[in-house]
């Protein structure tokens, strides 16, 4: 079974570094986090980046929508001067890219599937199909987390062994059935509207409870007293 840190680097170590790039990701390896989350978004050429923002504007200097995006601009763009001057010349990186860093820095993952609109699909099967190239059979496959239930069905068809997050952002009454039929590995719940009633629900189940996204001690505290097992945090050194 894969095993869960207790705290998850959201986005790497965003509260430090320019989200989704590998300064942020390198940043959690500095503060000793051994597991860190990043969402996949393909673009207009069909490749498969680290990448959140359905548009370019929030996170680099360029402009329109990434999913529309060529990859050349992509690439030209930078990622990091946003954050700060320090960071500029950050490139937004591609998933093959982090793979292979994942794999050289001994770090394990939980790669959001954050599908452009339309393209859930799409970004499902190039997903599956970078793990399968780039992934070692011998080594703990990544978790593989969504929203978007059509993306986590396709990845349950395409790689039966893979572990499975199912992401809520609001109480969902069938969200056990749906667990179910995914063959779930764990549970992702935004913390505003998680309670303690219903991480108990979740606990007398088979499955790990992860919540998002936690930046204060007392907080991480009082859901670990509830029964959570993995907090993502902006902070990956939260609770050192």
């Amino acid at each position: 079974m894969l095993p869960l840190d207790r705290v998850i680097g959201h986005r790497g170590a965003c509260a430090y570094a320019p989200e989704n790039t590998l300064a942020s990701f390198n940043k959690a390896v500095e503060l000793g986090c051994r597991f860190i989350e990043f969402d996949v978004m393909l673009n207009g050429d069909g490749d498969l980046f680290v990448f959140h923002d359905e548009t370019l504007k929030r996170t680099t200097n360029g402009r329109g929508e990434f999913g529309l995006a060529k990859t050349d601009y992509v690439n030209s763009l930078d990622a990091g001067r946003w954050f700060s001057r320090r960071f500029r010349g950050e490139k937004i990186p591609t998933l093959p890219e982090v793979l292979v860093w994942l794999l050289a820095n001994n770090m394990q993952a939980n790669i959001e599937i954050k599908p452009y609109p339309g393209q859930a699909e799409q970004t499902a099967i190039a997903l599956i199909t970078h793990l399968n190239r780039y992934w070692p059979h011998d080594r703990e496959l990544p978790l593989v987390s969504s929203f978007e239930l059509d993306a986590l069905r396709l990845c349950r068809s395409l790689a039966p062994e893979m572990p499975m997050g199912l992401l809520l952002d609001n109480w969902q009454a069938d969200w056990l059935k749906i667990a179910k039929e995914l063959n779930c590995f764990s549970l992702h719940i935004n913390r505003r509207v998680l309670t303690k009633t219903w991480a108990q629900e979740i606990k007398k189940h088979p499955y790990k409870l992860c919540v998002y996204t936690v930046n204060r001690k007392r907080q991480a505290a009082k859901l670990f007293d509830w029964g959570v097992d993995a907090i993502f945090s902006d902070y990956p050194d939260l609770l050192s």
